[in-house]
């Protein structure tokens, strides 16, 4: 039991850790993505952003503001959802290139 418990509280640290680092290096991640595409269509289709969010984030690229701008923006919404899976979308390879 102790050993669960102690795992347990491990896990907990270890994902608030892990947020907040996320919360830290918001500005550095926004920067490195400087394309809308794939990054918006991967938060949309693994329901990190609803179909809404998608058509604004879009249009407001549209618009001319910086790309980096408005995934910090995304970032600062996702961060509500925070979960390894939003951290496997967001550096994926396809990403990463």
């Amino acid at each position: 039991m102790f050993t669960f418990m102690y795992m347990k509280c491990w896990r907990r640290a270890f994902s608030k850790a892990l947020v907040r680092h996320f919360k830290e290096n918001k500005v550095e991640i926004a920067s490195a993505i400087t394309k809308p595409f794939p990054f918006l269509m991967s938060l949309r289709d693994r329901d990190f952003i609803s179909e809404q969010k998608f058509q604004e984030y879009q249009g407001t690229c549209r618009n001319l503001l910086p790309v980096e701008r408005v995934v910090y923006d995304i970032l600062s919404n996702v961060q509500k959802k925070f979960s390894q899976d939003l951290l496997k979308v967001i550096f994926s390879k396809t990403h990463l290139k």
